[in-house]
């Protein structure tokens, strides 16, 4: 259940970084509502991504 609970999180938050990227740019004050929210969701959605979607480290040889 609480692996549910966490996908649906990651789902939402990834959706909102999506959905705010197009709204913070450069020249959008660090202190602004969307630009606070777009770090907070990204901090999730990386936190979310490390623990159970990690990359495999490349096989070389």
């Amino acid at each position: 259940m609480k692996q549910d609970i966490d996908r649906m999180r990651y789902e939402y938050a990834a959706q909102r970084v999506e959905d705010l990227l197009p709204l913070v740019g450069e020249e959008t004050p660090s202190t602004s509502p969307e630009a606070i929210e777009l770090a907070i969701m990204s901090d999730f959605v990386i936190a979310y991504e490390k623990e159970h979607l990690p990359i495999a480290k490349p096989v070389l040889g």
